[in-house]
């Protein structure tokens, strides 16, 4: 009785296992191929002046280095920085008993060359001396004037006078200070309200610049403000210690105050236009520096395109390869998309 029991039980088991199975089978039904809706646009190709963006700062357009042209030590310095001066105010002077001391040097030595060159003129007048001796006693002469010029050269520009109406920047070195020939001592402003904004562009962006160009200059002191410039001046050669054009715009203050050391942003706009492949910015992918992918459609699939990158304009993007420019391109949707799947164009 028991072994029928356990039969029937197992039999009931079995019959219950197969009918789960045969639902399971049933229930089981394959999933549609996955459609991705998706729009596109039409590859565009313009001439345009991408802009150029680079930074700087500010100085005045009369602004010069102050030095003196012998060295020696400061005994006074008149002016402190941010000082207005007029034009030929005497700013700083050097210790003037050595220079001056060369002066009566030279003095002597050219009044002896002097006395010394008559002599022998008159000795070679009367055949006394040859006439080698008297072109060595000549060029005496010549070589004691130059000292002479040299020291009385060096006595006037002793003291620094301001070239024009304007103002000191900046100061560099205090009295009792040694100073050697040409070590700037003042930075000077013209009155003159000019303003440069100096900035260092690549070698990609320069060939793109010419001089006349327009510009936006802004500063931070002034939010919102726009002050118009032009590009008045690009350098021939790499600075050697960055390898970048400095590049000059002159701007308009246009009744602003400004002061030398603003710190400017610049937009420069080229004169030069040059056709360029655009899509919309949207339709990139996987963006890597000048690096990305776009996606076409080929039929009803999505085609993975890479492509290189160029200039930002507005919210459309140059490519420099990658399209022939006659393709459409996935832009809504794009983010959704892998190669080969299947789209819908809305």
């Amino acid at each position: 009785m028991k072994q029928l029991t356990y039969f029937f039980a197992s039999v009931l088991i079995l019959l219950f296992f197969v009918l789960i199975s045969r639902c399971s089978k049933s229930t089981v039904v394959e999933s549609p191929e996955k459609i991705v809706p998706v729009q596109v646009a039409a590859v565009q190709k313009d001439a345009i002046s991408p802009p150029i963006h680079g930074s700087g700062m500010l100085v005045s357009k009369q602004q010069i280095r102050l030095s003196f042209k012998t060295g020696g030590i400061v005994e006074k310095i008149n002016v402190r920085e941010g000082q207005n001066v007029r034009e030929g105010d005497v700013l700083a002077r050097l210790d003037l008993d050595e220079i001056e001391a060369q002066v009566q040097q030279a003095e002597s030595g050219y009044d002896k060359a002097q006395r010394d060159y008559e002599r022998i003129t008159r000795l070679f007048a009367d055949s006394v001396v040859t006439l080698e001796q008297k072109q060595n006693v000549e060029t005496q002469l010549n070589v004691a004037e130059s000292n002479l010029n040299i020291a009385r050269f060096n006595l006037e520009y002793s003291t620094i006078k301001a070239p024009s109406d304007g103002k000191i920047l900046k100061r560099f070195v205090e009295p009792n200070e040694l100073v050697g020939p040409g070590t700037p001592v003042f930075y000077f402003g013209s009155g003159r309200e000019e303003w440069l904004l100096r900035i260092g562009l690549s070698d990609r962006d320069l060939i793109k610049v010419q001089l006349g160009d327009q510009a936006i200059v802004r500063f931070d002191a002034y939010p919102g403000l726009d002050f118009p410039a032009e590009v008045t001046e690009i350098a021939q050669a790499a600075d050697p210690q960055n390898g970048t054009f400095e590049v000059e715009i002159l701007l308009d203050a246009a009744g602003h105050r400004l002061a030398a050391g603003f710190i400017g942003q610049v937009t420069i706009t080229p004169a030069t236009k040059q056709h360029y492949t655009l899509i919309p910015i949207a339709a990139l992918v996987e963006a890597r520096g000048d690096a990305a992918a776009v996606f076409t459609i080929d039929g009803d699939s999505a085609v993975k395109i890479p492509v290189t990158l160029g200039p930002i304009i507005d919210d459309r993007i140059a490519i420099l390869n990658g399209l022939e420019g006659s393709e459409k391109i996935v832009t809504t949707g794009a983010a959704y998309l892998k190669a080969g799947d299947k789209v819908k164009v809305q």
